[in-house]
């Protein structure tokens, strides 16, 4: 089983017009979908806030064939995220999270996982307090019988927490696999090339795989013995909200059916997110029938 803890996001969305469209996102909440809509067995963990947005998740993660035993409903507020959409279509978000659900964990609030799960930690959850400390906590038990990705989805909110980058380091190092993004490592290196940082990872006690996303330039992979760069393959642009979250969630995929990531299979499935509005994640079908193009 594969396991993602995080949080559910309201994204709020510029129209034409000047009105605001919600949607239903998160990282963590998107990667769980993305799983599910590529074919392997996955749940979540979250914490839901006791509005009618923490309602709609649920429907959206049971609905979408997420396992939903590991959901909490409270009574706090849901987390919202005005996004700004640049010409390029990528994506910047202003968040309004301050006693939001999906900050709160506690210790023991968290699932306890069989030998040989999965488990995905990232995004807000991942750096946010008080929770940040449980899911770190959470997260080092895991590690002698789990393997553990992460995804630290960096966002300037995050990386304005005390101690955020010497968080990311231990995170880092807590993980199997990490994958992260190149806009990532720029704001918490930002005097630091990219690749230094990702070969300094994949070299140390920590991960034994590092995937730096780079947009339309494709994956980069290393390890403590090499690298290995794929590029993306070329479709029509809508956005990019959700290109992260799918490429997270083919990486999950290929580590649970196979130990082991197919890159062209990751690049694949973030560029046909690009290809639709919002965070949504293309199907094991549609995967497969871009392939056969």
């Amino acid at each position: 089983m594969i396991v993602v803890t995080g949080e559910n996001v309201v994204d709020l969305i510029p129209q034409p017009d000047g009105a605001l469209r919600p949607a239903l996102g998160g990282g963590p909440a998107n990667i769980a979908v993305a799983v599910a809509r590529l074919g392997a067995p996955v749940a979540m963990a979250a914490r839901l806030g006791g509005d009618t947005f923490g309602a709609a998740f649920r429907r959206r993660i049971t609905e979408s064939t997420v396992d939903g035993r590991y959901l909490r409903d409270t009574a706090d507020q849901s987390t919202l995220a005005l996004a700004t959409i640049a010409e390029n279509g990528s994506a910047r978000f202003d968040f309004w999270h301050h006693g939001a659900a999906d900050f709160g964990w506690q210790d023991g609030e968290l699932p306890v996982l069989d030998a040989g799960d999965l488990a995905h930690i990232g995004s807000l959850a991942a750096f946010l307090p008080p929770g940040a400390d449980a899911i770190e906590r959470w997260a080092a038990g895991l590690r002698p019988q789990c393997t553990v990705t992460f995804d630290p989805n960096l966002r300037p909110i995050s990386a304005a927490q005390p101690g955020a980058l010497q968080r990311l380091e231990r995170l880092v190092a807590l993980a199997d696999v990490v994958k992260v993004s190149d806009d990532d490592l720029r704001l918490a290196h930002p005097s630091v090339p990219v690749e230094e940082t990702a070969r300094r990872w994949a070299s140390g006690a920590g991960p034994r795989l590092v995937l730096l996303t780079r947009g339309p330039a494709g994956i980069t992979a290393f390890t403590a013995t090499g690298e290995q760069a794929v590029p993306a393959p070329r479709v029509s642009v809508v956005d990019t909200i959700g290109a992260g979250d799918a490429a997270m969630g083919a990486v999950l995929v290929c580590l649970h059916q196979r130990n082991t990531v197919d890159l062209e299979y990751v690049v694949t499935v973030a560029a046909l997110a690009c290809t639709r509005a919002g965070a949504d994640a293309p199907t094991a079908a549609e995967v497969e029938a871009f392939g056969q193009a």
